[in-house]
């Protein structure tokens, strides 16, 4: 048997939801700040979305985004929630930030300032962590556009603007080191279970006091964990490349997988590798199943 408690979505057999019909699913406090109402429609035509998770209570979301050659944001902004990427192919332009190419990733505190905009189109994976930790509610302010860079709501000057992982305006993960599985685990709490020998990480973006965290994870061919168990915080992952196995059952490219705090999931194995981005919502520890 496969996962048992988890949700998986293979995302290539999801269709893509219009910009118009994503808009629905946000608060007013967000579509409802977009910039001139008759631009809206025609702007947001070039935007589609697949939705990864959606916690209605925090307003806590992952989308799988594509934005059409020439989409722009109709003014600059600011959010209340953090709000984090990983480019899957193509790029954008973020005044006052930089420029993102395909696997550079971000991380934006609340109140930064900034805009939008790709000349070639651009697929990512697009995150707004909505009410927890330092974040707020998921919200857009409209902000001027010579202040991009800035931060709307605490002085940039002030260490708070920078939140728990601090301001990644460009992470390029190619530069990043793969840190072994035995020297990653040594923060993380018990892994008994884990294949830590075919195990690499790099590490995109890190609470340093609650754990919680953003990593590629690179499982060598013939990754095998030893035991089932579980964590005891919820996991998201999305294969990038390659494929995993649980219980048997094949996860391939484009298969989102979101599993729930303390559930117990057969051994996870990968016969001939991969490549995953996934969200821990804390320690990576692990337990394994009682026998």
């Amino acid at each position: 048997m496969g996962l048992q408690h988890a949700t998986v979505l293979n995302t290539h057999s999801m269709p893509w939801e219009s910009g118009l019909d994503y808009l629905r699913t946000l608060a007013p406090a967000f579509r409802d700040n977009l910039g001139p109402a008759d631009l809206v429609e025609a702007n947001f035509a070039k935007y589609r979305q697949k939705n990864l998770y959606l916690d209605p209570q925090t307003t806590r979301r992952l989308d799988l985004v594509q934005l059409e050659a020439g989409y722009s944001d109709l003014t600059h902004c600011c959010h209340d929630s953090v709000e984090e990427g990983f480019l899957l192919a193509g790029n954008v332009t973020l005044d006052g930030e930089g420029a993102l190419q395909t696997g550079d990733y971000f991380w934006r505190p609340p109140g930064w300032i900034h805009h939008a905009q790709t000349q070639p189109g651009v697929e990512l994976l697009l995150g707004f962590e909505g009410q927890s930790n330092e974040s707020g509610p998921v919200s857009r302010h409209v902000c001027s556009a010579h202040l991009a860079g800035a931060n709307h709501l605490i002085a940039a000057s002030d260490e708070a603007s920078l939140g728990s992982r601090g301001r990644l305006c460009q992470v390029t993960a190619s530069q990043l080191v793969w840190q072994p599985g035995e020297a990653y685990a040594r923060g993380e709490g018990a892994l008994a279970g884990f294949d830590l020998a075919h195990l690499s990480v790099r590490v995109l973006s890190r609470n340093p006091s609650t754990g919680q965290q953003t990593v590629l994870l690179r499982l060598a061919p013939g990754y095998q964990q030893a035991t089932a168990g579980f964590h005891a915080v919820w996991w998201q992952m999305f294969v990038l490349t390659g494929g995993v196995q649980w219980g048997g059952e094949h996860f391939g490219e484009g298969v989102f997988v979101h599993r729930p705090a303390g559930a117990v999931e057969a051994a996870m194995a990968s016969a001939q590798g991969a490549l995953l981005y996934a969200k821990i919502d804390g320690w990576m520890d692990f337990t394994p199943a009682a026998p």
